[in-house]
């Protein structure tokens, strides 16, 4: 016969109930903690990737009287998750030759960002690996758009309005002026640009460098010449600068 002292009773309804709500506040704290953390590192990575692309631009200049047109000649690719843009006052883009597939990749990726970073904060990066490998265009205006490797001339297409139409035609005739050519294979990786065959017909002598996360549209940054550090937002408007990638 078991005495009182060994008698064996179930969790109460409301023990049941406290512990329900002692996981359901711990989970939010991860998740909450988690979200936080992606939101650092993405900031980080965008305001060093800026500030990385901006020094280089100050050796470039010292050593050739002129900024580069393009990233090409400092040997510097985006981070995965940065949408990066250099608007400089060059007057005409430079024209690659025999690019290799990631060149190739990564000559579209800017030009996607160069006309489409302007339209609700809309961004172009990597995405996946192998068979997943693609282009993500991630905005705030619905746009939310996979363009899967390897992608056609006919894959380059956003059903969002006059103004996305205008910026996919744009992106197109760019990045074929400047020697890109479809398919566009992407494998998920960034690649340095080598120096275009065909030079700009003249120096440049003014830039705007621009960044945006994938991740997070708000988080946006610029920086000029005379900057010592990103500043907040989007490059100021000028119409002397122009995207010659």
């Amino acid at each position: 016969m078991n005495s009182p002292a060994t008698r064996h009773h179930g969790f109460t309804l409301v023990e049941v109930s406290i512990v329900i709500v002692i996981i359901g506040i711990l989970a939010t704290i991860v998740v909450v903690s988690y979200g936080n953390w992606r939101y650092r590192t993405a900031d980080s990575t965008v305001k060093n990737d800026i500030t990385q692309a901006s020094s280089g631009l100050s050796s470039y200049v010292n050593a050739h009287d002129s900024y580069p047109p393009n990233f090409a000649g400092i040997n510097f690719a985006p981070s995965a998750g940065v949408a990066l843009t250099l608007y400089t006052n060059a007057p005409s883009m430079g024209v690659y030759n025999n690019l290799t597939p990631d060149q190739n990749a990564q000559l579209f990726l800017n030009t996607c960002n160069a006309n489409l970073n302007g339209l609700y904060n809309t961004a172009c990066t990597f995405a996946g690996n192998g068979g997943g490998a693609k282009i993500h265009v991630k905005g705030t205006n619905t746009t939310n758009t996979n363009w899967l490797s390897p992608i056609n001339q006919s894959d380059v297409s956003l059903p969002y309005g006059s103004d996305y139409t205008a910026a996919v035609n744009a992106i197109i005739s760019q990045f074929q002026a400047q020697g890109g050519a479809f398919p566009v294979t992407v494998s998920g990786s960034s690649a340095a640009l080598p120096t275009p065959t065909e030079q700009p017909n003249g120096p440049a002598s003014d830039y705007c460098l621009e960044g945006r996360s994938g991740d997070f549209p708000d988080l946006i940054y610029h920086m000029l010449p005379r900057d010592t550090s990103p500043t907040t937002g989007a490059c100021p408007a000028n119409p002397n600068l122009h995207y010659y990638q």
